[in-house]
């Protein structure tokens, strides 16, 4: 009777349970969703199930909302009420408590509102032989479209078949994207979801198959009847999103899409019918539209002065909504701004702030245009050659006097003399496209044409290579778009402006890349997950600055230049100055737009190939000082640069990689050792004012001591034995006790003097280490070999 009894009550449960209310199944499915992304953290199964698959961020894969079927959700479940009856309704169960996710990555699939749909599981079993073995849906619940809240921010994504497809475009940087589940996806649900939030383009990127191809027309004829822009990007033969990063890596999934999945800030001139850029929503006529992650923002009524910037932004991010109209130029009406949206959209401070640097820079890049009636910013999109403009590039890179050919147009550009100066800035643009390029610091004095020396270098380079920025905040760099930086130049104008981004642009340099990582609330879940931002380079860095005492760390990573501050040069530029208003001036000047464009289509020519110096190991350099140590890799890519930069005259070989490379010459070492000589030689150039007037005085001061000990008999009057105190240095100077101890330390920083010894309690002890070079004004070699001394390059 009992048994009976007990066996009326589990078919009553049962039967109970046959419906499970939504409310409930919500509640039901995220405690199964919890419990999967906790195995799926405790073990390595599907972790390295969906690395050997390309889809190592576990950033991406956490937020989300990875899982694994390990078996623990059945052992977890209470043993009485209708719990279990109720997941076998849902089929996360099967009879006998199996379940159906067994061996299986799972991710929730939720609608535009954050509910829970349905789950997806791939199953991790190597030898998994049916279709429906290898994708596993609930029974009995529809399959919606995955990430489809992406759909709130941005009125274009990118469509693909499958979760583990759409995980890969993540993973090649493109957030906006939305899994189909299969080339039969796409319902009227789905269809319905794209039309209340307003998506306007659709991107179809299906498998490179029969059924691929067939469903890409099926699906463009399904949203063209939805007045939905589509377009389709290929993928080769037999391979699919996640087997084509498999074989390419993210780098190569990224160029397939771009520029249709690149988020970009996108100007759009009123008369403009092209549609919006990927990532980016359409602007208003002369607007301005940008999407970061889930925030877009709508810029209108730009309207920008020498000392104002003011717009009417309009920030949404999943239905929340923010106006204001601001001089972003005001630090207060942006800190205010901020503070505004941190609140409304709840984001993290650090995520608004480098919004709204990216926000204002693109404002000023947008308003520039409009103003001198260029052409909008091209961003990472390749910029089409006519074929007039490549055969002048082409001309201009053959040219074998193509070092001389690019200091006069530097000369036709307004820049007087700086042959060093000047080559080295080209060089630094130019090594944007090497796997390590140079990075430049001006430092001198204000108004003494630093910047218009950098602008003039900047000028030539093509405008969707540069990024110019006139302040940085200090993880600004941390935030910015993935591929944002790469192969780019970063021109950053007063050191000042970006004191607190250092730590960041040291890093670039050194690393070639920025990663970061973040707490951020899911927009689906409500849940606070762990975020990683990466921002690729390499970057080309661009700095000038009239602080001579910049950290160490920081020089150690730029070629520090300054600018001729003599007389001579003076004259030279005012007489140039005055030039330029005359008949044959302004006609030189209407020329340069010509110049320009003839420097823009060269360097655009130039291949990202790798360069190879078979006479490295015959090379030398100074060893005479522990500086030579970080400047020799200076050297080295100076050499490297030059040969890249002269590639259209070199034979072009191919590793056995397959990757393409030019060799260095004779002619390139010669050109860097003239340059390196003269940029990273040593002079008294590098010191202050008052630092030159102490070396001076220590000099002096060295001179008499020797000619008095030089009159008492048994005594040493070597110049290594000479030896003072600073108490000595101001009586013999005549100087206050902070002047000596500023500049004193400023000739020890240099190495011009040597501190001997001294602690609390003993007194400190200098001695000399010049020896009187450069007091001719000429510069210390760093003894390198002459490349005519070297033997052929095998």
């Amino acid at each position: 009777a009992a048994a009976k009894k007990e066996k009326t009550a589990a078919a009553t449960a049962a039967a109970a349970a046959a419906v499970v209310p939504e409310e409930r199944a919500q509640v039901l499915l995220e405690r199964v969703v919890t419990i999967y992304a906790q195995a799926f953290a405790e073990t390595n199964v599907g972790r390295d199930y969906l690395a050997a698959r390309g889809l190592a961020d576990l950033g991406l894969l956490t937020r989300q909302r990875a899982g694994f079927a390990d078996g623990r959700l059945a052992k977890l479940l209470p043993t009485t009420g209708n719990v279990r009856a109720e997941l076998r309704a849902l089929g996360v169960l099967l009879d006998g408590d199996g379940e159906r996710f067994a061996g299986c990555v799972v991710f929730p699939v939720c609608d535009d509102a954050g509910r829970i749909v349905t789950l997806y599981g791939r199953s991790t079993a190597t030898a998994a032989g049916a279709e429906g073995k290898r994708h596993v849906y609930l029974p009995d619940r529809p399959k919606t479209l995955w990430n489809a809240s992406v759909l709130k921010s941005s009125p274009h994504v990118v469509a693909v078949e499958s979760v583990l497809d759409a995980l890969s475009v993540e993973t090649a940087g493109v957030g906006n994207v939305v899994a189909l589940q299969g080339t039969n996806g796409l319902s009227e649900t789905d269809l319905a979801t794209l039309r209340a939030q307003g998506a306007q383009r659709v991107t179809l990127f299906l498998d490179g198959d029969a059924a691929g191809r067939a469903g890409t027309e099926r699906l463009k004829e399904k949203l063209h009847g939805e007045n939905i822009a589509v377009d389709a990007v290929a993928l080769p033969e037999g391979e699919d999103p996640n087997s084509f990063l498999v074989k390419h890596g993210a780098a190569a999934l990224a160029a397939l899409l771009a520029p249709r999945a690149t988020p970009s800030a996108s100007p759009s001139p009123a008369s403009s019918s092209a549609a919006p850029a990927p990532g980016t929503a359409a602007p208003a006529p002369g607007g301005l539209a940008l999407t970061f992650g889930l925030r877009r923002y709508d810029v209108r009524g730009l309207e920008k002065t020498a000392r104002t910037l003011k717009a009417t932004v309009r920030v949404e991010r999943a239905g929340k909504l923010h106006v204001d109209t601001l001089d972003l130029y005001s630090a207060r009406a942006r800190r205010q701004l901020a503070l505004d949206l941190v609140r409304i959209l709840e984001e993290a401070a650090d995520t608004i702030d480098a919004d709204l640097i990216k926000l204002l820079t693109a404002c000023e890049t947008h308003a520039d245009r409009a103003a001198d009636g260029s052409a909008p910013d091209a961003g990472t999109v390749a910029v089409a050659l006519t074929e007039a403009d490549r055969r002048d590039g082409e001309t201009f890179g053959r040219d074998p006097k193509l070092i001389d050919a690019i200091l006069a147009d530097y000369a036709l550009l307004g820049l007087v003399g700086e042959r060093a100066n000047s080559l080295l800035g080209y060089l630094t643009m130019t090594s944007r496209k090497l796997p390590r390029p140079i990075a430049v610091l001006n430092l001198a004095s204000s108004g003494a044409g630093k910047t218009t020396q950098q602008d003039t270098t900047l000028r030539l380079c093509p405008s969707e290579d540069l990024i110019k920025l006139t302040s940085l905040s200090g993880k600004a760099l941390f935030y910015k778009e993935r591929s944002s930086l790469k192969n780019k130049v970063l021109a950053l104008e007063e050191g000042d402006g970006v004191q607190d981004a250092m730590y960041a642009l040291r890093n670039l340099i050194s690393a070639g890349e920025l990663i970061t990582e973040s707490t951020i609330k899911d927009p689906a879940s409500g849940k606070l997950v762990t975020m990683t931002n990466k921002v690729e380079g390499p970057t080309a860095v661009f700095l000038t600055t009239t602080n001579p005492e910049i950290d160490p760390e920081t020089k150690s990573r730029f070629f520090v230049t300054s600018v001729d501050e003599s007389r001579a040069q003076t004259q030279a530029i005012l007489a140039s100055q005055r030039h330029r208003q005359t008949l044959a001036g302004l006609t030189a000047e209407a020329a340069t737009v010509a110049l320009v464009k003839k420097h823009h289509a060269f360097q655009r020519l130039l291949r990202p190939l790798r360069v190879v110096n078979n006479y490295a190991d015959q090379l030398s350099y100074g060893d005479d000082r522990l500086p030579g140590r970080r400047d020799q890799p200076k050297y080295l890519r100076l050499i490297e640069a030059i040969a890249f930069l002269r590639q259209l005259q070199k034979p072009q070989k191919t590793l056995s990689t397959g990757q393409p490379y030019v060799e260095v010459d004779r002619d390139d070492i010669r050109l860097a050792n003239d340059l390196a000589n003269e940029l990273l030689g040593h002079s008294l150039d590098e010191l202050s004012r008052p630092g030159f007037e102490l070396l001076q005085l220590l000099d002096k001061m060295r001179a008499e001591w020797v000619k008095t000990v030089a009159t008492k008999p048994k005594q040493a009057h070597a110049l290594e034995d000479f030896s003072f105190s600073r108490r000595q240095v101001r009586e013999f100077a005549g100087w206050a006790h902070a002047r000596v101890y500023r500049y004193l330390r400023e000739l020890v920083e240099l190495e011009y003097v040597v501190l001997e010894g001294g602690r609390h309690g003993v007194l400190h002890r200098y001695a000399l280490a010049w020896d009187g070079a450069g007091r001719d004004g000429k510069k210390f070699l760093l003894g390198l070999k002459s490349p005519d001394d070297l033997r052929s390059a095998s």
